[in-house]
């Protein structure tokens, strides 16, 4: 099974649409140590959790970051958070 873009952005929204009614719901549950950001450990479980290859959950992660993190301060913020959302796709 090849993981494109595509299918792990499937998998993201199917999560979310599954286990939360809203963005910020799934936001404020990833958020580990609930500073008010997602860290690229947080990202790794929520890839767990939507099934994403161990092999590549890594890389996928970093690259989350690395798109999500406008102000790069390796942090994602809510605001960041949301403006990733709108421009991935995945419908609120």
């Amino acid at each position: 099974m090849a993981w494109t873009k595509e299918k792990i952005l499937i998998n993201i929204e199917s999560l979310m649409r599954s286990k939360f009614t809203h963005p910020k719901d799934a936001f404020d549950y990833y958020d580990s140590n609930k500073d008010g950001f997602l860290t690229k450990a947080d990202f790794k479980i929520l890839l767990k959790e939507a099934d994403v290859s161990i092999l590549i959950r890594g890389l996928v992660a970093e690259f989350m970051m690395q798109s999500f993190d406008q102000n790069k301060d390796n942090l994602v913020s809510w605001d960041e958070f949301q403006e990733a959302i709108k421009e991935s796709g995945i419908k609120e």
